[in-house]
């Protein structure tokens, strides 16, 4: 065989007009492969097969036809490089399948417990789990959240259209690191009240819009349109649906994609330019059974579309809610009054970074419908909220109301408002009675975190 390597090739031979017929070109291919393939076998083959392919130049009779010698090898190499491939991903596939311990349904069981990455590249490991992972109750709950986008509209109408019918929990967005957690952050002055950070999540407002506008441009406002395919089929089904900083989602396609979930019971929106009003609207007319529904806005401060109507009609027309959670929206107090008596079911309540609350919707409260199953409640940096408000609804929980309550935020990073203007005033412990109601409820988790005179004094020297 190494003789055969070194000896000068024959001529080429003179051309000819037989054609071999497929039975006969498959048969001289595979001997022709057969022989290629047994040269492995040979010590310094590659050496050997330089020395060939350089004596095969030396007796072309044009440079035209040495390139063409050249082309043909890095031809013919590129083929059997992918055919190799695809050969031995075949043979591993059909290993897999005969190895694999778990039958096909209970591996499409444990694959539908992995989140949507771990899954994803499952997937690409090889034929037998590709086919296995795309089985609808596979995509069931679809977690595309990131830390950073590489997640496309195409990719989700993809996965979306997998999980077919069997979709029951969207989540969509970009999730940013968490920044600095509050206790670390001095109080804001009255100048910078619109610049307010208010943590959502364990991250801040100045996140919510920066990455709202740069980091999720993958997302459009088209990225929940598969929902509405086959008349809404895919959405009918859908029970949870989040989304987090898509810079295009507008109002409309939102409103657009409630429209076809009717048995959605949690909805979470965080740092979208969409309008809370249009949003809840949208709920009362189409989502009954929404049990949790959680709202963030990019537009902190200056959404004021929630009016008095699209309150009476969420309470009338949502029933079961037992968790609603408003941040930095600007809401007044008989608006959440409305709300909250409404909400007969309620146990958990956010209203923190809220703007134009007073408290006053406190009042008498505890003892009614509303606010006796209240567990949780967070007012937490709500820039109008009252001391003097404040002090009646400890001196309330103090005297047994608000039951249920196990947990009470009313910390403010610029103190409370005091009872003569809506200024920030400084924490008074005569007024405010914290250990009373610590006493009285040692079980009670109560925060309220207030600037000491020093901080209000040296923010105001600034």
């Amino acid at each position: 065989m190494d003789s055969l390597l070194h000896t000068p090739p024959p001529p080429p031979p003179p051309p000819t007009s037989t054609v071999l017929n497929n039975d006969n070109q498959d048969n001289h291919v595979d001997h022709v492969l057969h022989d290629f393939l047994s040269l492995s076998d040979l010590p310094s083959l590659s050496h050997s097969l330089s020395l060939s392919l350089e004596r095969l130049l030396q007796s072309s009779t044009s440079l035209s036809d040495a390139d063409h010698l050249v082309d043909s090898a890095v031809t013919m190499g590129s083929i059997l490089l992918d055919v190799a491939n695809h050969s031995y991903r075949k043979c591993a596939s059909v290993h897999n399948s005969l190895t694999w311990p778990l039958p096909p349904d209970l591996t499409i069981k444990v694959f539908s417990m992995l989140d949507t990455s771990s899954l994803c590249h499952a997937a690409a490991t090889c034929k037998v789990f590709r086919n296995w992972a795309k089985d609808p109750l596979c995509y069931s709950h679809i977690d595309l959240r990131t830390p950073v986008p590489k997640v496309n509209d195409a990719l989700v109408a993809t996965i979306i259209q997998r999980a077919g019918k069997a979709l029951r929990s969207l989540m969509l967005g970009v999730v940013p690191d968490a920044t600095t957690s509050y206790g670390s952050r001095q109080p804001l002055s009255d100048s910078k009240r619109n610049a307010v950070a208010a943590e959502v999540s364990g991250y801040s407002w100045e996140d919510i819009d920066r990455r709202s506008r740069k980091d999720s441009c993958h997302l459009t406002r088209c990225c929940l349109s598969p929902l509405n395919a086959d008349g809404g089929a895919l959405g009918a089904l859908l029970r949870k649906l989040h989304l987090y900083n898509i810079a295009w989602m507008d109002s409309w396609s939102l409103v657009e994609a409630l429209s076809v979930c009717p048995s959605l019971l949690d909805l979470e929106i965080v740092g979208l330019d969409v309008e809370l009003g249009h949003i809840l609207s949208s709920v009362s007319a189409n989502c009954h059974l929404i049990e949790r529904f959680a709202f963030a806005t990019s537009k902190i401060g200056r959404d004021e579309s929630l009016k008095i109507q699209t309150c009476t009609d969420l309470v009338t027309s949502c029933p079961h809610v037992t968790s609603l959670s408003l941040r930095g929206t600007r809401l007044h107090d008989y608006k959440v009054r409305i709300l909250i008596k409404g909400f007969q079911k309620l146990k958990y309540l956010d209203f923190s970074t809220t703007y134009s609350i007073t408290g006053s919707f406190l009042r008498n409260l505890g003892n009614s419908n509303g606010g006796n199953f209240l567990k949780f409640l967070n007012l937490r940096d709500c820039m109008h909220l009252k001391e003097m408000e404040v002090a009646r609804l400890l001196t309330a929980i103090s005297a047994g109301d608000f039951k249920s309550l196990v947990h009470l935020d009313i910390s403010n990073r610029e103190g409370l408002a005091s009872k003569k203007d809506q200024q920030p005033t400084c924490y008074k412990s005569s007024i405010v009675l914290v250990k009373e109601v610590l006493e009285t409820r040692p079980w009670m988790h109560l925060m309220a975190d207030y600037p000491s005179e020093s901080d209000r004094d040296g923010d105001g020297d600034d």
